[in-house]
């Protein structure tokens, strides 16, 4: 790898870890945030506070994806990146210095819930814009090279993971309530100004310079999206919908339902996702590399034929090392199919809409779709314990079925016309 084209993975990545690491810190800190920022109550009600909190987020990710995919593909990726950096790496940092509901009371949680609609929001660009820095800049081999951004959901979910883990093993319980759970946010400030520094280094993308030179920039890329490409982007979002969905119900339905019936702990559970996270991170690449050979729907398909498999025995057959095996194969499942799905809804589209049409099917799909899975799942749930599996297998097999329909794009030409519109 060249000195350039390992400045334009880095500066993809950064942006990317540390969104993801500022969306699980939420979620790994779940208790620590409840006690600092919601009134006193028994700490089920406040976990499921604060977890409410965290899922407001998602609903300001497809309006970043409108915003910052419009100006993305009129006046570049470059500065786009560099914008939601700032935007993640303030909204994670801050909120290590928010006082607390003790200390200001209603205000604070009304800064908490402004910092997490923020953090959504730059997320909503963040996701696509770095795809389109590293695709956009390999002409060979996308699959292994967008396989580094894809990578960084692991890794930001087991970075969360891991320093509260740490933080709680060095620190006694008080110091951790106290001030100690600050520390992981504030380390987001660090991560900014590193990455700010390396995303001002790269080029604006080639590709998009070229779209730029033969005037072929929209006015208004989300008219020409849903003008020109409304079937490619209906098939790119029910497979971003169900590689989600596998994500959601893997890392928080499951080690859910082994908790509550006390299977084992939220400490084990943890652990448990930590491997899970690991898994993804491996075959991510897998999935990648093997996506430039068979092409990116063999491997969306295959992602999906793992979770039908594994899905009825994650939930019935339960016991503690049953749910280490279980998450290592979501981890499997999602990791082998994530790359893929990131290529296929960036290289579907032509360059003067690219931004908007996968930052809009990425976002769209979770916020909408993958991110209300768990619960979805758990009403579902409610009425009969058959039905906890029925909504991630709907969106499953609608996915297989869209990996069918859709182009395959693993030898498209991103500056050519080949995939100008709908076919």
């Amino acid at each position: 790898m060249e000195k350039v084209q390992r400045t334009v993975i880095s500066a993809a990545m950064i942006g990317t870890i540390l969104e993801w690491y500022g969306i699980f810190l939420f979620s790994s800190g779940a208790v620590y945030i409840g006690a600092a920022f919601l009134p006193k109550t028994n700490a089920l009600t406040a976990i499921a506070s604060v977890l409410f909190v965290f899922a407001i987020g998602f609903f300001m990710r497809p309006v970043g994806a409108v915003v910052f995919g419009h100006y993305g593909d009129k006046i570049g990726r470059k500065r786009m990146l560099i914008l939601t950096l700032i935007i993640s790496g303030l909204s994670t940092g801050f909120v290590g210095v928010l006082p607390t509901y003790a200390q200001s009371g209603v205000s604070a949680i009304i800064l908490l819930i402004i910092l997490r609609l923020l953090l959504g929001f730059g997320l909503g660009g963040e996701w696509g814009g770095a795809m389109l820095l590293t695709l956009e800049n390999f002409k060979k081999k996308r699959g292994l090279w967008g396989s580094f951004v894809q990578s960084t959901v692991g890794i930001g979910l087991i970075l969360g993971a891991v320093a509260f883990l740490i933080l709680t093993s060095i620190l006694p319980s008080s110091a951790m309530y106290a001030w100690g759970w600050r520390i992981p946010y504030l380390l987001a400030f660090f991560v900014l100004v590193i990455g700010v520094f390396i995303r001002l280094r790269i080029p604006e993308t080639p590709i998009f310079e070229a779209a730029k030179k033969e005037k072929e920039i929209q006015k208004y890329p989300i008219s020409g999206l849903f003008k020109q490409h409304k079937l490619n982007l209906l098939l790119s979002t029910l497979i971003v919908a169900s590689s989600g969905t596998i994500y959601y119900v893997g890392i928080t339905l499951i080690p859910s339902l082994y908790e509550v019936e006390n299977i084992v702990t939220v400490h084990f559970a943890q652990i448990a996702i930590i491997g899970f996270g690991l898994a993804e991170i491996l075959f991510v690449f897998i999935g990648g590399i093997i996506s430039d050979k068979v092409g990116r729907r063999v491997m969306a398909i295959v992602a999906n034929l793992v979770f039908i498999v594994i899905v009825f025995p994650s939930i019935f057959l339960r016991g503690a090392g049953l749910l280490i095996i279980f998450l290592l194969l979501y981890g499997v499942s999602h990791g082998i199919g994530y790359t893929s799905e990131g290529d296929i809804i960036s290289e579907i589209f032509p360059t003067n809409v690219r931004y908007t049409g996968n930052s809009f099917a990425y976002q769209f799909a979770n916020a909408y779709v993958a991110g209300p899975a768990p619960y979805a799942s758990l009403a579902l749930g409610a009425i009969s314990e058959f039905l906890y599996p029925v909504y991630g297998l709907i969106f499953s097999v609608l996915a297989i079925g869209s990996a069918l329909k859709i182009k395959e794009t693993k030898d498209v030409d991103l500056e050519g016309e080949k995939n100008r519109n709908d076919k």
